[in-house]
Protein backbone atom coordinates (compact mmCIF):
# COMPACT_ATOMS: atom_id res chain seq x y z
CA UNK A 1 0.00 0.00 0.00
CA UNK A 2 1.19 3.37 -0.60
CA UNK A 3 1.05 6.01 1.29
CA UNK A 4 0.39 9.51 0.49
CA UNK A 5 2.10 12.36 1.45
CA UNK A 6 0.27 15.36 3.21
CA UNK A 7 0.59 18.66 1.76
CA UNK A 8 0.29 21.75 3.64
CA UNK A 9 -1.90 23.59 2.23
CA UNK A 10 -3.23 27.28 3.30
CA UNK A 11 -6.04 26.64 5.51
CA UNK A 12 -8.84 27.95 4.30
CA UNK A 13 -10.43 31.37 5.70
CA UNK A 14 -12.88 30.92 8.36
CA UNK A 15 -16.12 32.94 7.64
CA UNK A 16 -18.69 33.95 10.44
CA UNK A 17 -22.22 33.62 10.10
CA UNK A 18 -23.03 36.21 7.69
CA UNK A 19 -19.85 35.28 5.24
CA UNK A 20 -17.24 37.50 6.47
CA UNK A 21 -13.86 36.37 6.90
CA UNK A 22 -12.93 35.89 10.43
CA UNK A 23 -8.93 37.11 11.77
CA UNK A 24 -7.30 34.43 13.39
CA UNK A 25 -6.53 34.82 16.85
CA UNK A 26 -3.02 35.13 18.54
CA UNK A 27 -2.67 33.64 21.64
CA UNK A 28 0.10 34.41 24.08
CA UNK A 29 1.06 32.48 26.69
CA UNK A 30 2.59 34.94 28.94
CA UNK A 31 3.02 33.58 32.27
CA UNK A 32 2.97 36.00 35.60
CA UNK A 33 4.92 35.35 38.47
CA UNK A 34 2.71 35.14 42.10
CA UNK A 35 2.35 37.84 44.02
CA UNK A 36 3.43 37.30 47.79
CA UNK A 37 0.61 37.18 49.94
CA UNK A 38 0.07 39.60 52.33
CA UNK A 39 -1.01 38.53 55.73
CA UNK A 40 -4.72 39.52 55.92
CA UNK A 41 -6.76 40.43 58.81
CA UNK A 42 -8.98 37.69 60.24
CA UNK A 43 -12.61 38.87 60.48
CA UNK A 44 -14.49 38.07 64.13
CA UNK A 45 -17.03 35.85 64.36
CA UNK A 46 -20.82 36.43 65.17
CA UNK A 47 -22.42 33.91 67.39
CA UNK A 48 -24.94 33.43 64.86
CA UNK A 49 -26.36 35.15 61.61
CA UNK A 50 -29.89 35.64 63.40
CA UNK A 51 -30.82 36.19 66.61
CA UNK A 52 -33.49 33.49 68.34
CA UNK A 53 -33.51 29.97 68.10
CA UNK A 54 -33.68 27.42 65.63
CA UNK A 55 -36.75 26.06 64.74
CA UNK A 56 -35.36 22.20 66.17
CA UNK A 57 -34.46 24.27 69.39
CA UNK A 58 -37.98 25.69 69.74
CA UNK A 59 -39.51 22.47 68.94
CA UNK A 60 -36.98 20.98 71.26
CA UNK A 61 -38.14 23.25 74.30
CA UNK A 62 -41.70 23.09 73.70
CA UNK A 63 -41.57 19.32 73.86
CA UNK A 64 -40.49 19.54 77.20
CA UNK A 65 -42.82 21.68 78.32
CA UNK A 66 -45.55 20.14 76.98
CA UNK A 67 -47.36 16.80 78.98
CA UNK A 68 -48.53 14.59 75.69
CA UNK A 69 -46.80 14.12 72.28
CA UNK A 70 -47.43 16.72 69.58
CA UNK A 71 -47.38 17.17 65.58
CA UNK A 72 -45.20 19.17 63.76
CA UNK A 73 -48.10 21.57 63.07
CA UNK A 74 -49.06 22.47 66.55
CA UNK A 75 -44.81 22.63 67.36
CA UNK A 76 -45.01 25.26 64.56
CA UNK A 77 -47.87 27.12 66.08
CA UNK A 78 -46.39 27.29 69.33
CA UNK A 79 -43.25 28.20 68.60
CA UNK A 80 -44.78 31.14 66.75
CA UNK A 81 -47.40 32.01 69.66
CA UNK A 82 -44.50 32.00 72.02
CA UNK A 83 -42.51 34.43 69.96
CA UNK A 84 -39.36 31.65 69.61
CA UNK A 85 -39.06 31.64 66.11
CA UNK A 86 -40.79 32.69 63.38
CA UNK A 87 -40.72 31.80 59.74
CA UNK A 88 -39.18 34.64 57.31
CA UNK A 89 -40.76 33.36 54.36
CA UNK A 90 -40.89 30.07 54.47
CA UNK A 91 -44.25 27.77 52.77
CA UNK A 92 -44.32 24.82 54.72
CA UNK A 93 -42.34 24.84 57.96
CA UNK A 94 -43.97 22.14 59.13
CA UNK A 95 -42.52 19.54 56.68
CA UNK A 96 -38.48 20.94 57.29
CA UNK A 97 -39.00 20.30 60.83
CA UNK A 98 -40.58 17.30 60.51
CA UNK A 99 -37.49 16.53 58.18
CA UNK A 100 -34.80 17.56 60.55
CA UNK A 101 -36.61 15.94 63.88
CA UNK A 102 -36.82 12.52 61.89
CA UNK A 103 -32.33 13.36 60.23
CA UNK A 104 -31.73 13.46 63.93
CA UNK A 105 -33.48 10.51 65.24
CA UNK A 106 -31.65 8.66 62.32
CA UNK A 107 -28.20 10.31 62.82
CA UNK A 108 -27.93 10.16 66.74
CA UNK A 109 -30.06 7.58 67.44
CA UNK A 110 -30.03 6.76 70.93
CA UNK A 111 -28.56 10.09 72.00
CA UNK A 112 -31.58 11.84 69.78
CA UNK A 113 -33.20 14.40 71.95
CA UNK A 114 -36.65 13.30 70.03
CA UNK A 115 -38.78 9.77 70.00
CA UNK A 116 -41.03 9.12 67.19
CA UNK A 117 -44.09 7.93 69.27
CA UNK A 118 -46.95 7.05 66.36
CA UNK A 119 -47.53 8.47 62.55
CA UNK A 120 -46.33 12.70 62.63
CA UNK A 121 -45.98 12.89 66.79
CA UNK A 122 -42.88 13.31 68.78
CA UNK A 123 -41.84 13.80 71.92
CA UNK A 124 -38.50 14.75 73.40
CA UNK A 125 -36.41 12.04 75.07
CA UNK A 126 -35.87 14.36 78.35
CA UNK A 127 -32.17 14.81 77.52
Amino acid sequence: MATRKKTTAAPKPRKNALGGELKPVKRSRKTTKAKPSQPTEKKEQTSSPRPGLSLLEAAHQILQQASEPKTCRQLVEAAAKQGLWSSPAGKTPHNTLYTSILREINTQGEASRFVKIDRGQFTTTGK
